[in-house]
């Protein structure tokens, strides 16, 4: 694994807990101020461009357990176990090697040695660690909403031409003959009815005759 030192990478003081002390100094309990560049992985959380403590958790009971704080100390970030290592180089300066991570991913601090000793610590990631998969933030869901296509008048229909009606031809009816006047047969004379006229006005004069007398 290729080893990545602190120039250009990790800008490390070492300063004394309570008084100032000459550059390169080991304090107690191992307190680094190592300043990232840009976003590195420790075990356990993603340490983001700036300044932090690193140091020993408890120096008097364990000599392997790293913490990792805020600039001022206020917040602690971090704290894991960590393996032995050594080296064959000493440097003045505190210095860090990283783990190869893809492209996308921030590196994972994987050793560091302070200035001037062999001996180093080799951080202990947890289970499934460091993150080796770049994060993809949440893209805000797409909706689609179609265009509303202009509206089409629909063609007007034009009315049906009713069909024509052909004339129909009635039959010629032929007119229904009519029957000739029948001249009834006569059965009498009018003789009869001569002689009763007569005999009407013969009695009608002799009434008027008899009214006469009376009268006078």
């Amino acid at each position: 694994m290729a080893r990545l030192f602190v120039s250009g990478v990790v800008v490390a003081a070492v300063m004394a807990v309570m008084t100032p002390a000459p550059a390169g100094a080991i304090t107690y309990d191992k307190l680094a101020y190592l300043t990232f560049s840009a976003p590195v992985q420790v075990p356990g959380v993603t340490l983001y461009a700036g300044t932090y403590r690193f140091r020993l958790a408890n120096p008097e009971t364990s000599r392997n357990v790293l913490q990792v704080l805020s600039n001022d100390g206020a917040t602690v970030y971090a704290m894991f176990h960590t393996f032995p290592d050594s080296r064959m180089e000493t440097t003045e300066e505190p210095t860090v090697s990283f783990r190869e991570t893809p492209v996308g991913v921030p590196p994972a601090v994987k050793t560091l040695f302070y200035g001037g000793e062999h001996r180093g610590y080799e951080f202990v990631y947890p289970e499934g660690g460091p993150i080796m998969i770049a994060e993809v933030a949440p893209q805000p869901e797409i909706t689609y909403t179609p265009y509303p296509a202009a509206a089409v008048p629909e063609p007007i229909a034009e009315p049906e031409a009713e069909p024509i009606a052909e004339p129909v031809m009635e039959p010629a009816v032929e007119p229904i003959p009519q029957p000739e006047p029948v001249e009834l047969p006569r059965t009498a004379s009018p003789l009869p009815f001569v002689a009763l006229g007569g005999l009407t006005s013969l009695l009608a004069a002799l009434g008027l005759g008899l009214l006469r007398r009376r009268v006078n």
